[in-house]
């Protein structure tokens, strides 16, 4: 994608350099003396030199330090050119002397005023705070298409947009632990079946049920039963082709009919001494009904009727057992929102584009940030709606070309939370696929 800019214009002190000005009250006994027994200044107290021509000495002085100056066309000193920053006159000068459009000058700052008068002269100003995202990735961002860049990453976790990825493993984000499990099956529904790898190696695959872990659980107990929610993913994002390569996906819908809780809520675990009702696993059941053409069963109505009341009443404002935000719930809502054929469920649901507009600018985290903004494309959401919050992910975007993990779920019986580069970055690709595709 060709950029529009010109030109690079840093600061030097703060950016280039490192120097905090907020820190120096006074010079101290030994920059004095370096200053007094300069050559500079004894010419200027000599009345040899001018306190102009002594500014251009010092220039000099920083032309000799240790930096790339052959990567820079032209220097601009306040004490040579006669003006400094703030003004604008300085910054006018500028563009008479680059010859390039002020929308074409990239300008970056430690400064605020300087940030602030670069602006007023329509120059893309760049503040340099460490509060703020990196100035790197928000240039390489300016420079460079972040969806070029993220399809380029050749990182072993971020290589999920090839058949077969192999794996790509979830993180416990305060442990640091990794997670040989089928979190990766979701990242499997975002980016078309391009994500199967080691999900058809389940020991449970003549059953047709799928397990979290492909490998010996982590941070649970020792024998982890079968889900809905990892199994409803995995038929759901399998490519059709693949479907006759496992059990036949109405006995699965049967087991789930009859995986009920008291309420007659179709159940997360396929195990009775784990009573689980998760409303996010319930709106993938439900997925799952529907894109099989079962979406009209009886035995659904219950769980459909839990899911619309969560959503009418906010019931996961404050997370849930397994999922920590309200985010997940409203993306998985959002994608049965979209995809289901009947009519009336839509109807039903149509409250989940002022449930995403309620959470438009909140702080979240990397990953709930995507799926807010992949919910928000999913029902059609006006992306002016979101420009804010899409403009904040891209700057998320790491120097390698993938995101954050984040964190999407947790392990109810220890807390851990999980998520994982791969899901973040899979889903920051589709949304930005979905962007251009838009524009």
């Amino acid at each position: 994608m060709a950029h529009k800019f010109k030109a690079l214009l840093f600061d030097l002190g703060g950016v280039l350099l490192e120097w905090d000005r907020h820190s120096v009250d006074a010079l101290s006994p030994g920059q004095f003396l370096t200053i007094m027994n300069s050559t500079t200044w004894h010419s200027l107290d000599r009345g040899i030199i001018t306190l102009e021509e002594a500014y251009k000495e010092h220039f000099k002085m920083v032309q000799d330090l240790d930096l790339p100056w052959p990567m820079f066309d032209k220097a601009f000193a306040s004490g040579v050119e006669g003006m400094r920053k703030p003004d604008l006159v300085f910054f006018q000068h500028i563009i008479k002397e680059t010859e390039v459009h002020p929308s074409e000058i990239i300008m970056i700052d430690d400064t605020p005023e300087n940030v602030c008068a670069a602006r007023s002269q329509g120059m893309y100003a760049i503040l340099v705070d460490k509060s703020l995202p990196s100035v790197g990735g928000t240039l390489l961002n300016l420079l460079q298409d972040p969806l070029q860049r993220a399809e380029l990453n050749d990182e072993e976790d971020l290589v999920y947009l090839k058949w077969p990825c192999g794996k790509i493993q979830g993180v416990d984000r305060f442990r640091g632990d990794r997670l040989n499990g089928h979190s990766n099956g979701q990242s499997n529904g975002q980016t078309n079946g391009h994500l199967i790898g080691n999900t058809l190696e389940s020991e449970n695959i003549q059953s047709g049920l799928w397990n979290y872990f492909f490998e010996a659980p982590v941070l649970t107990t020792r024998d982890f039963p079968t889900d809905a929610d990892t199994t409803s993913t995995a038929y759901l994002s399998l490519p059709e082709r693949y479907l006759s390569t496992v059990p036949e996906v109405h006995l699965v819908l049967e087991k789930m009919a009859a995986n009920l809780d008291q309420d007659g809520i179709m159940q997360t675990y396929f195990d009775p001494t784990r009573p689980r009702t998760t409303p996010e696993v319930c709106c993938n059941i439900l997925r799952l009904f529907h894109k099989f053409g079962c979406g009209s069963d009886p035995r659904t109505k219950i769980t459909e009727d839990y899911v619309v009341n969560c959503l009418h009443n906010n019931a996961c404002l404050n997370g849930n057992r397994h999922y920590l935000t309200l985010e997940s719930f409203l993306y998985f809502v959002a994608r049965l929102y979209a995809e289901t054929p009947s009519v009336a469920l839509r109807r039903r649901l149509h409250p989940i584009r002022a449930k995403l507009q309620e959470r438009l600018n909140v702080p979240t985290n990397p990953l709930a940030l995507a799926l807010r903004l992949f919910a928000c494309q999913s029902v059609n959401m006006d992306s002016q709606l979101y420009k804010k919050g899409l403009e904040t992910f891209v700057s998320l975007q790491n120097e390698d070309g993938g995101w954050p993990a984040g964190h999407f779920c947790k392990i109810g019986r220890t807390g851990a939370c999980i998520g994982n580069r791969g899901l973040t970055t899979a889903l920051a690709t589709r949304i930005l696929q979905q962007e251009k595709g838009d524009a």
